[in-house]
């Protein structure tokens, strides 16, 4: 059995990798529903609200693992002993993807609160898996660790799930992301670019105080599809182009065009099942002082819950939009776009 700690072994590092804000064509990443739909596209963007791993050698000669999110810590012999079941067991069975390890302690923590709909637990389970391949030396290619990372978190779900938070978590930036069969077509826009200027400008972020249960939402979205039922097919085309739509207009730094495609596509998205709007963020979108200021506004990942995301007509309005946002009592977050994957080495404080 690999050992990380003692002569030969590692430094300790860090890995960071962002979140996402779905801008349109959300759920459309998940198989089969975007080859059922057909020219399917989604739109995100990388957001500055981090995943983080930390890794260093664990003198016991075991394998601990300690989660900041749920202030708890397991041990056992290496890293493939943790258990599968309970809140740790989706970052236990990504740890069964690569060679066992012992000598090792894992942290790991989102920024994110539980339940926020912008890919968190994904993307933490990015940021381990780049963190397992540092160490064990199976680094894998950014298309082979989304994918892996897809199919562990599906396994242990037993349910559907999507493909663009890993890929955002990996790339960072913007991202215009096509689903052909056997196949993706990822397209990139750089976050300090003319896009990525664009939507520091108008671009806002606010946590609802609800948080989101995707895999239930995701299924009442898509049982229609996989059924057949032509009008649940024919609003995720609707959804597919509003999609499209989003792109031309991020690519060309077009706000507008960016408010009215994300707008487009919730009015279509909150009716596709129960839950997937809220009271709250319905009575917001039809408070006049709110439809004043900010061109189109949605729930992000698969709504129900979680943060808001949204444009402002004019950067000028960001105060007021921001009070109104806090009065119906959510939190604003600070809009910031990300890069990607960061990994580094780190001081040991103990």
């Amino acid at each position: 059995m690999p050992r990380a700690s003692g002569p030969g072994g590692f430094r300790p590092f860090g890995v960071v990798v962002p979140n996402r804000v779905d801008l349109a064509g959300g759920t459309l990443d998940i198989y089969p529903l975007y080859l059922l739909v057909g020219d399917a596209m989604t739109v995100n963007a990388a957001v500055a609200v981090h995943s983080k791993v930390l890794v260093r050698p664990y003198q016991s000669g075991a394998a601990r693992l300690y989660s900041a999110d749920f202030g708890m810590a397991v041990t056992a012999a290496d890293t493939h002993g943790f258990s599968l079941g309970g809140k740790l067991g989706l970052l236990s069975g990504a740890l069964r993807h690569f060679p066992a390890v012992s000598g090792v302690e894992i942290r790991v923590g989102n920024e994110a609160p539980v339940g926020s709909g912008i890919g968190a637990s994904s993307a933490l389970l990015v940021a381990l898996m780049l963190a397992a391949g540092r160490v064990t030396g199976a680094a894998a290619r950014r298309e082979e660790t989304a994918l892996a990372a897809m199919e562990i978190e599906a396994a242990h779900l037993k349910n559907l799930t999507g493909r663009q938070d890993h890929l955002a978590a990996l790339c960072g930036g913007i991202q215009g992301i096509r689903f052909l069969p056997g196949r993706i077509d990822a397209r990139r826009l750089s976050p300090g670019g003319r896009a990525g200027k664009m939507l520091r400008d108008h671009a806002f972020l606010a946590h609802t105080g609800t948080a989101h249960h995707s895999s239930d939402v995701n299924w009442r979205m898509i049982r229609g599809a996989i059924d057949g039922d032509r009008a649940v097919l024919r609003k995720f085309r609707g959804i597919a182009a509003a999609a499209r739509e989003a792109w031309e207009a991020v690519s060309a730094a077009d706000p507008g065009g960016t408010a009215a495609a994300i707008a487009a596509e919730w009015a279509i998205r909150r009716t596709l099942a129960p839950g997937v709007s809220t009271p709250g963020v319905e009575a917001l979108s039809s408070d006049r002082r709110f439809r004043r200021l900010v061109a189109g506004a949605k729930l992000c990942g698969a709504g129900g819950g979680g943060m808001l995301f949204g444009m402002l007509r004019d950067p000028g309005g960001r105060d007021a939009a921001e009070a109104l946002l806090s009065g119906a009592g959510m939190t604003v977050l600070p809009f910031r776009l990300s890069g990607g994957a960061r990994i580094g080495e780190i001081a040991d404080d103990g």
